[in-house]
C-alpha cells in the first residue's frame, strides 16, 4: 500500500512538473520560504496563471476514508519580479510541524488567511509520508519497468 502511495505521489509530481510553465525551476525565494525540515523531493510546486508559485506537500488520509490532498507549505506565493501573492483564502496549509521520524511527519492543519496559516479551532492532524532518496529511486525504477512493459505490449 505504501509503495502504491509513493508511486501516486511521484506520478502527481511528474504531472505537476509537466503542466507548469516552461520555467521548471522553482523560484529561489520559494525554496528559501520552505522549512528546512521538508525534503525537497517531497514538495510539489504549484503555479498560478499569473506565473506565481508556492510549494505543497501531498498527504493521504486512510483513516478519514478520503484519498488525501495537498497542504500549502506556506500561504504566500513567489511571483516574477520579486512580487508576492497570497494563496487562496481557506486553502488548507501546514499550521505547525509537530513531529517527524524521518519517513513521516505529523502536522497540524490550518487554513490560509491573508498570507498566513491559521490552525482550525478544532485541531486537525495529518500524517504526511515523506519521500526519501531510497523510495524515490525505487519509484523511478518501477516507472521505467512499466514503460518497458508498455513498449513490449505495443510491439506485439
Amino acid at each position: 500500500m505504501r509503495l502504491l502511495k509513493l508511486t501516486l505521489v511521484i506520478l502527481l509530481s511528474e504531472i505537476a512538473e509537466r503542466t507548469m510553465c516552461s520555467d521548471s525551476d522553482p523560484s529561489s525565494s520559494a525554496k528559501e520560504n520552505a522549512p528546512v525540515t521538508w525534503p525537497q523531493k517531497s514538495l510539489l510546486n504549484a503555479s498560478s496563471s499569473s506565473g506565481c508559485t508556492h510549494q505543497e506537500i501531498p498527504y493521504f488520509d486512510d483513516a478519514m476514508g478520503s484519498q488525501g490532498g495537498f497542504l500549502a507549505v506556506n500561504c504566500t506565493k513567489s511571483c516574477p519580479e520579486g512580487k508576492q501573492e497570497n494563496v487562496v483564502q481557506g486553502y488548507q496549509c501546514v499550521a505547525k510541524l509537530e513531529s517527524s521520524n524521518g519517513e513521516e511527519v505529523n502536522v497540524l492543519v490550518g487554513y490560509c488567511d491573508k498570507g498566513s496559516c491559521k490552525p482550525y479551532h478544532s485541531p486537525q492532524h495529518r500524517t504526511v509520508s515523506l519521500i526519501t532518496e531510497e523510495e524515490e529511486e525505487e519509484g523511478e525504477e518501477e516507472g521505467e519497468e512499466e514503460e518497458d512493459e508498455e513498449e513490449d505490449e505495443e510491439e506485439e
